[in-house]
């Protein structure tokens, strides 16, 4: 077996996090970086604000995507997606990088369709992952598509189907 696919044979899961977050917009992107730790908190950390944040060795690239039927929830959908980017993947963080989890990084890039950018809480959609500075691009993309039903009871307002997509870097 080769090594990258030894790498990609790995998984980054299982775990929580603590997250202290903030927003910033940056031209007609919106960046949102996070910065976690896997016990206490984390001093004299630098957090990426770029729009095109820079990892200069990148481990692994991983492709999700996350819907939400009913409800139109973009944060719903975006936790799927990044879920479903990161899942079946898994990395020996402490023996790849060096510095171990402290030193990870993450560029987390979603497509959300424009209309539901502004309900997209990427303070939660953090918690999917379990290490790692991370940065996120808000993008316009996804997907909108007619689930076919109404259903108030769990929180339509339409019967749009929202989909989003999840690109997640992880390097150091």
């Amino acid at each position: 077996m080769t090594k990258p696919s030894i790498l990609v044979l790995f998984l980054i899961s299982n775990l929580l996090c603590i997250a202290n977050g903030f927003v910033i917009s940056i031209d007609d992107t919106k960046v949102f970086s996070r910065q976690s730790a896997l016990f206490g908190t984390r001093e004299n950390r630098e957090i990426t604000t770029l729009a095109d944040p820079k990892i200069e060795n990148i481990l692994m690239v991983e492709c999700g995507f996350g819907n939400d039927s009913h409800g139109q929830n973009a944060t719903k959908a975006a936790k799927r997606a990044c879920r479903n980017a990161i899942e079946f993947n898994s990395l020996s963080i402490k023996r790849m990088v060096p510095g171990g989890y402290e030193a990870m990084k993450l560029n987390v890039i979603l497509a959300v369709p424009k209309i539901y950018q502004d309900t997209l809480e990427v303070e939660e959609v953090a918690k999917t992952f379990p290490y790692g500075d991370i940065n996120f691009v808000v993008q316009d993309g996804g997907m909108i598509a007619p689930s076919g039903r109404v259903i108030e009871s769990l929180g339509d307002k339409n019967d749009d189907m929202l989909i989003v997509c999840a690109a997640v870097q992880v390097g150091y």
